[in-house]
């Protein structure tokens, strides 16, 4: 077929980038192969001269033309270039950050202060424990011709205060009664000197904290308190302790080492920075407007949300309040207070400021030291160290699943204004296997700065930050344990880190 002729020409024209005469005359006698030029050829050299006319001699011009009949070549004007159209961007996934300490700390037992009824103990847990730790300390100090009782200190009853006698680091049972206040707490309270069995004694009150409300039938569980908040500053002081270490015949296991190390972390480090406002399940209270102050606990509906003001951990608020709010005071009795009478009603409230806390958290781990936190807001203080946090940041209108409208009226600022919305996933690397803990809260963004933020409310929030502020020295007193004096536990901790 000609046209196949036409197009087999073109293409070895082609190959020198520019069409001669004699490729021309190629190209035309291929047309007239069947002896003429019927339409479709016509129609093809007419798309050649289309697309390819720029791309012809002079001569060749000429020649197309005469070949032609007279057809005059005139090369195809420029078209100018399309601008491309860019198909709409699908928005990115959510930012991921990553914040790291340049040390994990470690840890250990929290060293509870509850025994089960004996002072014997566990060595590798009760650091007033026989043939613990600091036992062993006294077994060095009289080794050295020093002065003993490291153990008989930290033996005296923690609950001492509650008569006014020094008090130590030692509770006999991990449950508080009333009903045997002496033998639960190790208190001589009767002060006959001596631990009587059933002694019963009012130092609860009716909220379950110290106190007097006029019975002895409470109870208190103490099983958690511990020296949690010593472990995690001895492991952002001190190296782990690698190895045993023998003194003066005295052997201390790298377990002992942490637990010396542990009642000298206080003493070392300095002053420590501290963020954010500890929950300590303090009562709610009610002011009358005659200037009376009553505290305990508010049964009625009272709102304290946005609408209260903040003063350091309490919401304070004077509006929203019911026709009447009733109270179970301290001791136990039922109160009802008209709305007319009251001034305000407050309560501590459990969730600090998540920009405080995001800024802080971030800040402390880009200067390179892990810290330490209470990582929820419940009752009990449980410090953790943490050394390193995992952000998904979901900006520029990105929400995930958790994220809606009405966590923004809630901010602890208020609700949210028109400043940018960042959602913010984070997960907190605990040390020494602590694992992680997740948060979840929104911040707002305004003029480069955060200016506000609210809690998911499913999500845990840290009840407060620390860290100390200096490396740890080895000087001073230890007023934790007077005894245990810290030359001599920098002695065995360097010889166990070497």
């Amino acid at each position: 077929m000609s046209i196949d002729s036409i197009r087999s020409a073109l293409n070895t024209a082609l190959t020198n980038r520019r069409v001669t005469r004699d490729e021309i005359r190629t190209m035309v006698k291929s047309a007239q192969d069947g002896g003429g030029i019927d339409a479709a050829e016509k129609a093809e050299l007419a798309a050649i001269l289309s697309t390819h006319g720029s791309k012809f001699t002079v001569a060749a011009k000429r020649e197309f033309t005469r070949l032609l009949g007279g057809t005059a070549i005139v090369t195809p004007p420029v078209t100018p270039p399309v601008t491309p159209v860019t198909p709409p961007v699908t928005p990115a996934g959510p930012e991921r950050v990553t914040l790291e300490a340049t040390r994990a700390p470690w840890t250990t037992t929290y060293w509870p202060m509850a025994g089960s009824g004996s002072d014997v103990g566990s060595a590798s847990s009760n650091l007033w424990a026989k043939d613990g730790a600091l036992n062993k300390f006294d077994s060095l100090l009289k080794a050295r011709g020093a002065t003993e009782g490291a153990r008989n200190f930290e033996l005296k009853p923690n609950l001492n205060w509650l008569v006014g006698k020094e008090a130590g680091h030692y509770i006999p049972n991990s449950s508080l009664s009333e009903t045997d206040a002496e033998t639960t707490t190790g208190v001589d309270f009767n002060n006959n000197g001596k631990i009587d069995a059933d002694v019963k004694w009012d130092f609860i009150d009716s909220h379950g904290q110290f106190g007097k409300d006029g019975k002895t039938d409470s109870t208190m569980s103490v099983g958690w308190w511990g020296s949690c908040d010593k472990v995690a500053r001895a492991g952002i002081l001190f190296e782990e302790p690698k190895k045993d270490v023998t003194l003066n015949g005295v052997t201390f296991t790298t377990q002992d080492i942490k637990g010396l190390l542990t009642v000298l972390a206080d003493s070392q480090g300095g002053a420590s920075d501290f963020v954010g406002n500890r929950y300590d399940a303090n009562p709610d209270t009610v002011t009358l407007k005659n200037g009376q102050q009553l505290k305990g606990k508010i049964t009625s509906d009272v709102k304290f949300d946005v609408t209260s003001r903040r003063q350091q951990d309490w919401q304070i608020t004077d509006k929203n309040l019911p026709d009447e709010v009733k109270m179970t005071l301290m001791d136990g009795t039922e109160k009802t207070f008209k709305k007319a009478e009251i001034s305000y009603a407050a309560r501590e409230d459990k969730r600090d400021d998540p920009v405080l806390m995001h800024e802080t958290i971030s800040a402390w781990l880009k200067s390179g030291r892990p810290a330490v936190m209470d990582k929820d807001s419940g009752e009990h203080v449980w410090n953790y160290n943490f050394y390193k946090a995992d952000d998904v940041l979901y900006k520029n209108g990105l929400k995930p699943s958790w994220a809606n409208d009405e966590l923004l009226k809630n901010g602890h600022n208020g609700p949210a204004g028109d400043g940018k919305i960042i959602w913010v996933e984070r997960k907190v690397s605990l040390g020494g296997g602590g694992g992680t803990e997740n948060y979840r809260y929104w911040m707002e963004e305004k003029n480069g700065k955060l200016v506000n933020g609210g809690w998911d409310a499913s999500s845990a929030s840290p009840d407060f930050l620390w860290r100390p502020q200096s490396e740890a020295a080895f000087a001073g007193k230890n007023e934790r344990n007077p005894f245990v004096d810290p030359k001599l536990v920098k002695e065995i901790y360097e010889a166990s880190i070497r």
